[in-house]
């Protein structure tokens, strides 16, 4: 019963998708009774059958096949590793990743699928989640504000995030501590005598580590009696080389910046090389996270390692415990980065 305006006005109505509890409160049984009839591991009368059985009919229910499993102990020992494609090829960061979780699922006597496909729709994954063919999910590339994990979480399917939600209650996850990379950045580079640092940012206002970050550059600034220098910035080398010549022709004086992924630093270190600019003579560069730059760039900078093979690999030991219904003591971690000097 609830609907929508699209954008030319027209009502578009959305179905709610009926849930087990829905069965119940039809059938005016329990959820645990209606489980029992689907799985057949207790013993119910046959009136309370035929009352189930058409509650489903009427609303047109479909058991999801993951769940069933959860129920009935079942398992196809597939871990589902979700990775939206932002770029039509996988970074190294990417590959880190997928080496962490891959490694520590293996390891653990289940299989690694990767889900990676730049549709995020939360339909596709639940479609994927009825088949029956995984045990559960790893979401990368979280939203503040995520239809999967709302999804999930409604169906009652397993999942560990690597990033985090703005509200996180009651979620297991992985994320990087961005508050100590930013403290980090701010201090080598306040120690080194810069007083202005600029960041490249992505702006995104829907993905989380794009949010924190640059909130927490901004609460940085204050901290460290900088003015604070924002430059938007996007993935490729190109944007990168763009964003960098666009700062330095408005702000001339400049000389520190952080940029937010190793992908744009590579074209930001062309276009100082372009201005004269000698790194870091009297130019401080700063990435987070690195893969390429040590093999494209000229001059390799300092970098905000976010450790990401080591946060993919406790978010699949997260999603191991959760199906082996093993208890997590700190089921939201956050991993404090390293800073790695690059040339001197």
């Amino acid at each position: 019963d609830r609907f929508h305006l699209s954008m030319n006005n027209r009502k578009v109505f959305t179905v709610k998708r009926p849930t087990i509890a829905d069965v119940a409160a039809k059938a005016g049984v329990s959820r645990s009774t209606v489980s029992y009839a689907l799985s057949n591991k207790r013993p119910i009368s046959e009136e309370t059958r035929l009352r189930i059985q058409q509650a489903i009919e009427e609303l047109g229910y479909r058991p999801n096949a993951a769940a069933k499993r959860l129920a009935s102990r079942e398992r196809s020992r597939n871990i589902g590793f979700v990775l939206p494609l932002i770029t039509p090829e996988m970074t190294g960061l990417e590959m880190k990743f997928i080496s962490g979780a891959s490694g520590a699922i293996n390891q653990a006597d289940y299989t690694f699928i990767l889900l990676a496909h730049s549709d995020r729709s939360p339909e596709n994954l639940l479609r994927f989640a009825e088949s029956g063919l995984v045990d559960g999910f790893i979401l990368m590339e979280v939203f503040m504000q995520d239809d999967r994990v709302d999804m999930l979480r409604k169906e009652g399917i397993p999942f560990v995030l690597i990033g985090r939600c703005a509200d996180n209650s009651g979620l297991t996850y992985v994320d990087v501590d961005i508050y100590y990379a930013m403290d980090r950045s701010f201090s080598h580079l306040t120690t080194a005598g810069h007083q202005t640092i600029a960041y490249l940012y992505k702006d995104d206002d829907q993905y989380g580590f794009s949010v924190r970050a640059l909130r927490e550059y901004q609460t940085a600034c204050d901290r460290y009696k900088t003015p604070p220098l924002l430059q938007p910035c996007g993935l490729s080398p190109e944007e990168g080389e763009a964003a960098m010549n666009g700062l330095l022709d408005q702000h001339p004086d400049v000389t520190a910046a952080i940029v937010w992924s190793d992908i744009p630093t590579v074209g930001a270190v062309q276009a100082l090389q372009t201005h004269g600019r000698q790194i870091p003579d009297d130019f401080s560069i700063i990435c987070q996270e690195h893969s390429i730059i040590s093999n494209l760039a000229s001059f390799v900078p300092a970098v905000i390692d976010i450790r990401a093979d080591e946060m993919a690999a406790q978010a699949a030991e997260f999603m191991i415990d959760l199906l082996e219904g093993q208890p997590i003591e700190q089921p939201q971690l956050l991993f404090p980065p390293k800073l790695v000097l690059g040339d001197k």
